[in-house]
């Protein structure tokens, strides 16, 4: 995988509006709602996008093959090609492959496609990777009851909003990596690195804000989504990465 980044942003209307905000020294919030309106066709696109698509199920069916009793079979039913006892490295690389071979077959690769992919198998290992000591030293029956617990309906809550935050951030940079280093200097409206720095943990910390969405999204099933429900999660985190206004106080 690697998505291309442009040198420059788009001169339409809307991209224009995000330059100018940047530039007058707007808020974090404002920046990324332009930057979010501006790239809204993309968005509206990665609705039926298939590795989005493939991404979002797979993080919501694994916690569910973690609490069968053949975890490794249940896995390679998803298309994960795992063995029988797997290891969390395992299943995320897995993942990956299943996203890659899966967009392979169903359609072509899209920039949005791959950044939900990575944010999917991001979290994945970071959500259950907390509850390992050592990422690198887990063994199989620990990685199946920690990926287990992610099947209740409060911690696949936790999990995916630490998806949606994840993809958030990653759209949102996809697009302002290429402008904000346009933006430091002395007349500028960063004028050191460590302003630009500042701004960038501001995104961060409204992603994560942003992400409360699908928190309750995710607190609002009864257990693992369904492939209906998973759908409903995928189309909230697109309704909120094109408007603030999506954002639930």
């Amino acid at each position: 995988m690697g998505h291309q980044h442009l040198g420059t942003l788009p001169r339409s209307r809307k991209w224009r509006e995000v330059i100018e905000l940047i530039s007058a020294g707007a808020d974090v919030g404002e920046v990324a709602a332009a930057t979010s309106a501006a790239a809204e066709n993309q968005i509206i696109d990665a609705a039926n996008d298939p590795a989005v698509k493939r991404a979002v199920w797979l993080l919501t069916q694994i916690p569910t093959a973690a609490r069968k009793e053949e975890f490794g079979s249940e896995l390679r039913k998803l298309g994960l090609d795992v063995g029988d006892h797997p290891t969390l490295i395992e299943i995320v690389t897995a993942m990956t492959d299943a996203v890659d071979r899966y967009v392979g077959k169903h359609g072509g690769r899209t920039d949005l496609g791959e950044l939900a992919q990575l944010a999917a198998v991001e979290s994945l290992a970071a959500v259950a990777g907390r509850e390992l000591a050592d990422l690198f030293g887990e063994t199989a029956q620990r990685t199946k009851a920690v990926l287990s617990g992610l099947g209740t309906v409060k911690q696949f809550g936790v999990l995916a909003r630490d998806f949606f935050s994840r993809f958030l951030r990653r759209h949102l940079n996809y697009f302002l990596t290429r402008e904000l280093p346009q933006h430091v200097g002395v007349n500028s409206r960063f004028h050191t690195i460590r302003e630009l720095r500042d701004f960038e943990y501001g995104l961060d910390l409204h992603c994560r804000e942003a992400s409360r969405i699908l928190k309750e999204q995710g607190n609002g099933f009864r257990s693992i989504p369904t492939k209906e429900e998973s759908a409903r999660l995928r189309q909230a985190a697109l309704c909120t990465s094109r408007s603030k206004n999506c954002v639930r106080s």
